[in-house]
């Protein structure tokens, strides 16, 4: 059996007649006179081949063989789901869909041709991408490893940090140029050492070619690398790319995946949606209510959207940008409110000190600002340092969202069994919430509570229970 001539590879739109050399299944190689049947899983080698197996980085083309018989009529088929070359011999695995088939009959070779127009792009932006990067990171840049299937582009090249949201945006820029300077794509076959004079000319680290070798060529200088794979004939074909993903595989070595044709689209368009959705949002007052959580759902919405990696890390800085400005303004709020409050509080404190109160519970209007509440404790221990007092306050009043709870408690209580730290829990405890502490001071917090009342009832009635007093 000679090996397969698979020349035809590189054309396309073409149905190639073959003949079956040999049948391989789960046993090993099947006899002459053994057939195959429909629903078997084997391995076909041929003649002559139009399919392209799986190499350098590039998936196997899919497709179907079809019987015929003398007279070229259909009388089965078979689905090609693979196609590996062993030794020169490119063998087809699939599944017999209709009819049998055994050694010396004849086939016509059909590949899904649509499937293939889908990977051809993918792997000659994979060149572009390769001189791209050389363009802007430096000629450092070696080649470490590549995917080019129907749906995306993987590129793997030694670089010893990530790149940076410009490099990335500067390599995506010089593609999308390739791709609309519609540059020629051609392809030779000449002598090794011939190919490796050509002046630019790229290689794989480690690789090793063929003698002749095949010479791909992206327009007049943009790029030049030894490949055996199929390629579009001019860039424009493509339509469009973007690089969707930047990451580490490895210590040195860094990943681009990237996408062309309608994925490159939809990931245009994506990206156009989200960036008019950040400028609404950064029009927006900063003192807009709830403008901090509405900017952290569209984050993640932005986290899952499918768009170019560059326009995702810009739009991911501006949300920072209006968290920012909306936690300032939230900041400046509580302050003011803090200000409020703290008169409010000095004055409640007094009154229950002129009513010889021993605790006082109180609703504290300063959000969930820990800082604040310390302001609030400072004050009460100056007017009433004998009085025992604890402060709810909820992050978002009326929102039945997170409550805090902080207390203080004197010696002269503690030792009658107030302790600051077992009132906190208590308390809290209306609300699935939890507290720690001291028995002289103590805080917590519950991550969601319907009903403040609630814990203020619960508050006032623990300490009654260990003061023997009345609590406000």
């Amino acid at each position: 059996v000679w090996p397969t001539d698979d020349s035809f590879k590189y054309k396309w739109d073409v149905e190639l007649p073959a003949t079956v050399m040999s049948l391989f299944g789960p046993d090993g190689f099947y006899e002459d006179d053994q057939t195959v049947e429909a629903g078997d899983f084997v391995g076909i080698v041929l003649d002559k081949s139009s399919f392209y197996a799986e190499a350098g980085g590039q998936e196997a083309d899919t497709g179907t063989l079809r019987f015929v018989d003398a007279a070229g009529e259909a009388i089965g088929g078979f689905e090609v789901r693979d196609v590996q070359a062993y030794g020169g011999f490119l063998l087809h695995t699939g599944v017999v869909e209709k009819g049998s088939l055994k050694v010396g009959d004849l086939v016509n070779c059909r590949v899904d041709y649509e499937r293939r127009r889908q990977v051809a792009p993918n792997h000659s932006m994979t060149h572009v991408l390769n001189a791209a990067l050389r363009e802007v990171l430096g000629d450092n840049v070696d080649q470490r490893g590549s995917l080019c299937n129907d749906e995306k582009l993987r590129f793997d090249f030694s670089h010893k940090k990530a790149m940076t949201v410009d490099e990335l945006r500067k390599t995506e820029d010089y593609c999308q140029k390739v791709v609309k300077d519609s540059l020629p794509v051609t392809a030779q076959t000449m002598a090794l050492a011939e190919a490796q004079a050509i002046e630019g000319v790229r290689a794989v680290f480690g690789e090793v070619y063929p003698d002749p070798v095949r010479v791909v060529q992206v327009g007049d200088d943009c790029s030049i690398e030894f490949c055996g794979g199929t390629h579009v004939s001019n860039t424009a074909e493509a339509e469009a790319i973007v690089l969707v993903e930047e990451t580490a595989v490895a210590k040195g070595i860094r990943r681009i995946t990237a996408v062309t044709r309608d994925s490159a689209k939809h990931a245009l368009a994506e990206g156009s949606k989200f960036e008019e959705i950040v400028a609404d949002l950064e029009s927006l007052s900063a003192e807009t209510e709830g403008l901090d959580k509405k900017a952290g759902a569209i984050r993640k919405d932005i986290d899952a959207a499918f768009m170019s990696a560059t326009v995702k890390a810009e739009l991911r800085s501006r949300i920072e940008g209006v968290q920012k400005k909306a936690n300032e303004a939230k900041k400046a709020a509580i302050a003011k409110r803090v200000n409020v409050v703290l008169k409010d509080v000095k004055a409640d404190v007094e009154a229950a000190l002129s009513e010889n109160i021993r605790a006082l519970v109180l609703n504290v209007d300063i959000g969930a600002d820990s800082k604040a509440s310390q302001q609030v404790i400072n004050a009460v221990k100056k007017i009433a340092p004998d009085m025992a007092f604890m402060g709810l306050s909820e992050e978002e009043p009326g929102s039945g969202g997170k409550l805090m709870a902080f207390a203080l408690v004197p010696e002269s209580l503690v030792e009658s069994g107030l302790k600051a730290d077992e009132w906190v829990k208590a308390s809290l405890e209306v609300c699935d919430g939890r507290g720690g502490g001291r028995p002289g001071n103590a805080q917590g917090q519950a991550p969601s509570c319907p009903d403040i009342n609630a814990v203020l009832e619960a508050a006032k009635l623990f300490a009654e229970t260990k003061v023997n007093a009345e609590v406000s």
